[in-house]
């Protein structure tokens, strides 16, 4: 898409403003949604080349005709919003590809979507940020997406790909105009210590289409949060209390308050727009991972509008929350030269992505949704199209296929005892952050292991460094990591994954070591696993890099109620989730305890524990 609009492009746009030639679309009774003037006002908007053109308050330009239409939309009594904007979301963490992911995304209004693809690219490299890109395309929904900044997200991590900033300047190059930011710097440890390699990926920025750089600082503060700051970091979606987030705020930061799948923030952090409304122009929604049972049965942004709203928000400013203050983290609300670029308002000059509400209490979704002046849903359905996968997209498909190269493995390797007073991680239902505990005996407890899946370990047992016990005894510790956990209380049974934040690992957790074997057997080129009793109970198959589904959406949303169903049979209550309450626990740029091939690892040390 250009990036700027020439001459006659713009005499279009302003001959239709004025009336002098016709618009494509003009919506008539409207209730317009004024995140500007922070208001609701009766009025008629007009579109023109997926740009809106005029806006035309009742209160101000009842006297100025409206412009003559090809098509009028009569919105009765309706109100009209801006598209909503996602801040920062993972598409892989939905097991949907791009394609499938827009069509659900636009039916419940989020127009625009802030995209890091760091996930397959930790499986895949770059060729997975490719895919992503190519399949994205096929839909309306206006995906932006960053180039992965932390790939690993540790040196040291054991993942399927290495992005360097050499790497990262290559692909921009080859791609221009693909790349729109600097996806989250995760790295903290490595910006505070002013590491160079780490610097000069932040310094890649400079090359994207916006240059900006994203955030990730977990409880960072002090000299540590003004190091990072001072590196032009725009925003952080990994606040926990309003008082981290205050802190971050005030060094210049947008604060993203996260509402997906496994994070639920937006409560905990609602005390920081309530007791200031006015900080809300430097608050944005976010949902990072949200699975796609929930994306369809509740919605992303319109969610968190819901429940902002719930919390006692007002819900013009919930959606300037979910439009406005995420077009001005990313410039997007002036700093386009393009019309097409702009968006964030219902305003003359901006991208005509329109929601058609029938209240502002978002306990249904939109009535219509607009792309660019496109009708593409309604009724929370979409109507829109979907290009077919041309060969581009099949021939990257296919590099992300076959990506699990697991080392032969023996059930005595999942059995193993408990010792008294060793460090477990402690599961906080509802919250990407873990405790630490150290229990007198394993009652409650339950075992965890990581192991590498990108053929290290098999090259390990071909290299005969498997010692001399059962298969994959000489691993632990160094491809198999062992531990503990507490607050996954799955009984009888085990769930093994290929998903494990964020080099994507096979992470197993269970309470016998029988049914553990079992499901990392079962585990085949990616996805989910429940055994019980020795036997697969439910599973959702991932082929696309052991993290996305092949097929449409709603079959993978069918899929994963079925296996959250089964999860909850097996003890899982709420709110702990299933799927969404294991895939963190490997992560190790979250505090406090992971689990890592190596073993246990303390995110607040770096340092690994017995």
């Amino acid at each position: 898409m250009a990036r700027t609009a020439s001459m006659e492009q713009l005499r279009v746009l302003v001959d239709a403003a004025e009336g002098r030639a016709a618009v494509d679309t003009l919506f008539v009774h409207a209730q317009i949604v004024d995140v500007y003037g922070m208001r609701v006002v009766p009025g008629r908007v007009a579109v023109k080349d997926g740009v809106i053109v005029s806006v035309l308050f009742d209160d101000r330009d009842a006297a100025v005709p409206s412009p003559e239409a090809l098509r009028v939309v009569d919105c009765a009594g309706g109100y009209l919003a801006p598209g909503f904007i996602d801040g920062h979301l993972h598409i892989e963490s939905s097991n949907v590809r791009p394609a499938e992911y827009a069509c659900v995304m636009l039916a419940h209004g989020t127009t625009t979507a802030i995209a890091d693809a760091h996930e397959i690219a930790n499986v895949c490299g770059l060729d997975g940020l490719s895919f992503m890109i190519e399949d994205a395309r096929r839909a309306p929904l206006d995906i932006k997406f960053m180039m992965p900044s932390c790939v690993p997200a540790l040196p040291d991590e054991q993942t399927g790909a290495s992005v360097t900033a050499a790497d990262m300047r290559a692909f921009m190059a080859e791609h221009p105009g693909e790349i729109f930011g600097l996806g989250e710097m995760m790295n903290y440890p490595g910006v505070v210590a002013a590491d160079t390699e780490t610097l000069t990926r932040i310094a890649t920025a400079s090359q994207t289409v916006s240059g900006q750089v994203d955030g990730h600082a977990p409880l960072v503060d002090g000299a540590d949060l003004n190091a990072y700051a001072a590196c032009g970091i725009i925003a952080d979606h990994e606040c926990t209390n309003p008082e981290e987030a205050l802190d971050k705020l005030s060094r210049g930061m947008y604060i993203m308050l996260r509402e997906g799948t496994c994070s639920h923030d937006l409560e905990a952090l609602s005390p920081l727009v309530l007791d200031d409304p006015r900080r809300a122009r430097r608050c944005c929604f976010a949902t990072d991972d949200r699975a796609p049972s929930d994306a369809i049965a509740i919605g992303a942004i319109d969610n968190a509008c819901r429940l902002a709203v719930q919390r006692g928000i007002d819900p013009v400013v919930a959606i300037s929350m979910g439009t406005l203050s995420t077009a001005e983290c990313f410039g997007f609300d002036h700093g386009m030269a393009s019309p097409l670029e702009r968006r964030g308002a219902v305003a003359p000059g901006k991208r005509a992505d329109l929601l058609l509400l029938d209240d502002l209490m978002f306990e249904r979704p939109p009535r219509q949704v607009y792309a660019a002046g496109e009708l593409v849903a309604e009724a929370g359905a979409f109507t829109g199209a979907v290009a077919p996968a041309g060969a581009a997209v099949r021939a990257l498909e296919e590099r992300l296929r076959g990506s699990v190269r697991l080392p032969q493995l023996a059930p005595e390797v999942f059995d193993y005892p408990f010792e008294s007073g060793s460090a477990v991680i402690d599961v906080i239902p509802g919250n990407a952050i873990t405790g630490v505990a150290h229990p007198a005996s394993a009652d409650g407890l339950r075992r965890i292991m990581l192991i590498e899946r990108y053929g290290r370990g098999v090259a390990a047992q071909r290299a005969g460094a498997d010692g001399d016990g059962a298969a994959g005894a000489g691993l632990v510790g160094r491809h198999i990591g062992r531990g503990w956990v507490r607050g996954f209380t799955i009984e009888g049974g085990a769930i093994a994954s290929t998903i494990g934040h964020d080099s994507h690992n096979v992470c197993v957790v269970g309470d016998n070591a029988r049914d553990m074997y079992e499901a990392v057997r079962h585990v085949g080129q990616g996805g989910f696993v429940l055994v019980r009793a020795g036997e697969v109970r439910a599973k959702l198959d991932l082929p696309l890099g052991g993290l996305m589904s092949d097929r449409p959406g709603e079959e993978v949303a069918r899929e994963h109620d079925a296996f959250v169903r089964a999860g909850r049979e097996a003890g899982i209550e709420p709110p702990l989730d299933p799927i969404m309450g294991m895939i963190f626990l490997p992560l190790p740029v979250i505090p406090a305890l992971r689990i890592r091939p190596e073993g246990l690892f303390d995110v607040t040390t770096f340092e690994y524990v017995s």
